[in-house]
């Protein structure tokens, strides 16, 4: 399939690393051969790429990021759950394993950092990655408080005062607020310089 691959995907940053990656990781192209239709049943008519990335600070391994290239409005309606039923329906050939491959969300004209932790795309990518990982961990529903947006931002901003590490799905689950508010707020107040980003 590795000659294949470039007919489906955009290969980056070239098509030797992405083959040097697959040669070292046996189970990707077994997992890319499983992952391939639920693309297409997901995401019809999308552009996707894989890029070999050393740079997501949740993780220090090297991944495969398959990214899905989708627009503003496609990213804020069930992005998550799309990435959520893919990794499901693969679960069997990964439960194992530490998934050498990563969804990863790629918004067209986006202007911004996306590796960083605190960025909206790449706690949709680690959400989705590590609630269908091999750890167990699974997704838990969540009674969201509907309170104004201003409200919100004090009590993002008293919770990153008193906590190290800040991930939008552990300020979803202790504060119990929309896990997109809290991502586009911590987008503000990163930009406002008043939270710092991990790592």
């Amino acid at each position: 399939m590795k000659n294949e691959l470039a007919k489906k995907y955009d290969l980056i940053p070239s098509e030797r690393k992405i083959n040097d990656f697959i040669s070292n990781n046996e189970s990707t192209l077994e997992i890319l051969n499983a992952i391939e239709p639920q693309l297409d049943k997901h995401f019809p008519n999308t552009k996707f790429s894989l890029e070999v990335c050393d740079r997501l600070e949740w993780t220090t391994e090297i991944k495969l990021l398959l990214n899905v290239h989708i627009t503003e409005e496609m990213f804020f309606n069930g992005m998550l759950n799309h990435f959520n039923e893919i990794y499901a329906e693969i679960e069997p050939l990964i439960e194992d394993m530490l998934c050498p491959i990563v969804l990863f969300p790629k918004l067209q004209n986006q202007k911004y950092e996306t590796m960083t932790n605190n960025c909206a795309i790449n706690l949709i990518a680690r959400t989705a990655y590590f609630n269908n990982d091999y750890d167990g961990s699974v997704e838990r529903e969540i009674l969201i408080r509907d309170i104004p947006k201003e409200q919100q931002k004090i009590e993002i901003m008293e919770y990153c005062e008193t906590h190290d590490d800040i991930f939008a799905p552990d300020i979803e689950e202790d504060l119990k607020l929309d896990f997109y508010d809290i991502c586009e707020i911590l987008d503000e107040l990163e930009k406002e310089g008043k939270i710092v980003k991990n790592g």
